[in-house]
């Protein structure tokens, strides 16, 4: 028997698209004012969350794709908290996230690390990872 041809999105995109809007409409002043792939270029004001994919598990192709991401937040030199209070935040949306017709939903499976100095920049940071369990789309044959 053929398996059917799907496709799934990317989902360190997918958690970006989903948290940006979020994250930047929050009141509090550790919330991430930006979200990306990278590292963040300057940081003087507010935190920044990294979102990267860091691996995959395909065992229940074609139904789903169950997916690791990491999230790392930066804060400012000086701001430990910031970045501890930011994780928080993120990992509560985390837990909340459902994109129709693409996540069908996300578990944190390691929660937020001990905050530490980046010993290049100085920024502080703090990072949690979670799964994301994406949902096919199926491939026209």
């Amino acid at each position: 028997m053929t398996k059917p041809l799907v496709t799934f999105a990317a989902p360190d995109k997918a958690a970006r698209d989903y948290l940006r809007p979020l994250l930047v409409a929050r009141p509090e002043a550790y919330a991430p004012n930006t979200v990306t792939a990278g590292f963040p270029v300057a940081l003087t004001t507010g935190t920044h969350l990294q979102v990267e994919l860091e691996g995959s598990n395909t065992d229940d192709y074609p139904v789903t794709e169950r997916d690791q991401v990491r999230f790392t937040l930066w804060a400012p030199k000086g701001r430990p908290s910031d970045a501890l209070d930011a994780a928080s935040l993120v990992m509560a949306y985390v837990y909340a996230m459902s994109v129709p017709n693409v996540v069908a939903g996300a578990k944190v499976t390691l929660g937020r690390s001990d905050v530490t100095a980046d010993p290049d920049t100085g920024y502080e940071m703090c990072w949690f990872l979670a799964r994301l369990n994406m949902l096919a789309t199926p491939l026209a044959s």
